[in-house]
């Protein structure tokens, strides 16, 4: 069909109002396509945006959708597009009769699937440009080979002229709002982490505070009155092997509690033996004064992966699987308690799970132990999820780190935490 200059301007100007109320370019896209429609018929539209100076591109789509639309949440390089010849600049424009076998839209590498997977054969491509510079392109596309000729493609160029300043508007207004949204969730993040820290910091100095005590209340209770016993066997001159054994017990009960404080504020089977042996040593002395009994069940298939991690960020995750033992052991009533560990290429996975009468609404269990578990698993960039372990009940903790986590020391350093795994 031909227009005239007046008809062609009337189209032009609907176009231009179709895009009225939209801040969404994606929603925008597909209104304009509707007006575009009315010049050039097409069974599918699409534009293509360049980012970051060229580098990268996303797409919006409108009619069929293709695998290119997954590019406006991950874009890609130009250098695999299809099109990479207009949004370089390369080619001022492509018409082609059948894009199927079309060698300017196939080379190793490009993203052509969806040429072939949508019948994309008849096609026009035009580049976008603002300020005097290509932000991208407009490619329309038919079934039918042939479909177009030198005057769609005149069309083309002038609905590309019109749209382009407002697809580069809406596009800088999403990049700033993208921009303006990764910021407030890097501000966010840090002020989490420095809240939990302190949080953290207050926890450990608590349980300070409770070690001296146990010290105070229990072990030095114990040796003093081991010392009083020895001062009446001195002053009466002799011992009887009853009153032998009985401080004998006594120190060896004084022993064990050290060595379990000792244990719990410097695990050194963590040190010695690795992750596996230290949770399963902490498993099993949890439950070993349990009532009723508590089964326990370990399960490595990680192949050593925890123990290649720093150590810092090994003892984070054992204090995070101890606390959730503990936690299980004392308010769960558990008959079993499980532990996996398991290792993809990429990624250690930890999860605790136990058959008791679960963990209840979390959503507002933000301090005390589960603060502390949820605290040291940001400052090492860990995933912690803690929920039901199955419709009946119980309850499950999964921690997840990447096996390549060099950064999350830098994290925990910068944020001046070095008490991170001490305690």
């Amino acid at each position: 069909m031909t227009y005239t200059a007046v008809q062609l301007m009337d189209r032009l100007l609907s176009i231009s109002r179709a895009f009225a109320g939209h801040i969404d370019p994606a929603t925008a896209f597909r209104a304009i396509a509707v007006e575009v429609e009315t010049l050039l018929p097409h069974d599918h539209m699409d534009i293509a945006v360049v980012l970051d100076e060229g580098r990268t591109h996303v797409c919006y789509e409108t009619g069929r959708l293709t695998s290119w639309s997954t590019l406006a949440q991950h874009p890609l390089p130009v250098d695999i597009s299809p099109i990479r010849d207009v949004l370089r600049g390369d080619l001022p424009h492509i018409i082609a009769r059948d894009a199927l076998d079309d060698p300017r839209f196939h080379f190793p590498g490009a993203l052509d699937g969806p040429i072939f997977a949508a019948n994309l054969r008849s096609r026009i491509v035009v580049p976008l440009r603002a300020r005097g510079t290509i932000i991208g392109a407009l490619n329309i596309s038919r079934h039918k080979p042939g479909s177009y000729t030198q005057a769609d493609l005149d069309l083309a160029l002038h609905c590309a002229e019109f749209i382009a300043p407002y697809i580069f508007a809406l596009i800088q207004a999403e990049e700033a709002r993208r921009a303006m949204l990764a910021e407030s969730d890097a501000r966010n993040r840090a002020e989490l982490l420095r809240v939990g820290a302190a949080r953290l910091t207050e926890g450990m100095e608590r349980e300070r505070r409770r070690i001296g005590m146990d010290l105070h209340d229990q072990t030095l209770a114990d040796l003093s009155r081991v010392v009083r016993q020895v001062s009446a066997l001195h002053r009466q001159g002799l011992a009887g092997a009853a009153q032998l054994a009985d401080l004998e017990r006594e120190v060896v009960n004084c022993l064990t509690e050290l060595r379990h404080i000792v244990d719990d504020m410097r695990p050194s089977v963590l040190e010695l033996f690795g992750l596996r042996d230290a949770i399963e040593a902490h498993l099993t002395r949890s439950v070993s004064r349990a009532t009723p009994t508590i089964a326990v069940r370990i399960h490595d298939a990680s192949d050593g992966a925890a123990d290649e991690l720093p150590e810092r960020i090994l003892t984070a995750l054992y204090r995070i699987a101890q606390e959730a033992i503990n936690n299980s052991v004392r308010h769960g009533s558990p008959r079993c308690i499980t532990v996996r560990i398991d290792a993809t290429p990429s990624v250690l996975r930890i999860v605790i799970s136990d058959d008791g009468i679960g963990c209840g609404d979390l959503s507002h269990e933000v301090i005390g132990g589960i603060g502390h578990m949820y605290t040291r698993a940001a400052l090492i960039g860990a995933n912690l999820t803690i929920g039901r372990s199955s419709r009946k009940g119980g309850t499950r903790v999964a921690i997840e780190i990447a096996r390549d986590c060099g950064q999350a020391t830098f994290v925990a350093n910068e944020l001046g935490f070095e008490a991170l795994g001490s305690l």
